[in-house]
């Protein structure tokens, strides 16, 4: 039994990730104006940066969850 399970999690907020992206990119094809723009560089790109630069992390952290479970052993 796994004790934690980061990637699925990660893999969830990747897709989210990229439904919101795909999402922005159709309304910027009707809205784009003063407002659609602030929206863009205050709020979207900052969510995309943070969320894209925690995946590493994520990663790392699953790695190390797997050895401490590997050297524990079962529960």
């Amino acid at each position: 039994m796994r004790i934690a399970d980061l990637t699925t999690g990660a893999c969830q907020l990747r897709d989210a990730l990229d439904a919101l992206q795909r999402a922005w990119a159709d309304a910027r094809e009707s809205w784009d104006d003063e407002n659609s723009r602030n929206l863009e560089h205050k709020l979207l790109r900052p969510i995309a940066g943070e969320v894209s630069s925690a995946f590493p992390v994520i990663h790392q952290l699953a790695a190390v969850l797997v050895q401490a479970e590997h050297e524990c052993g079962p529960w």
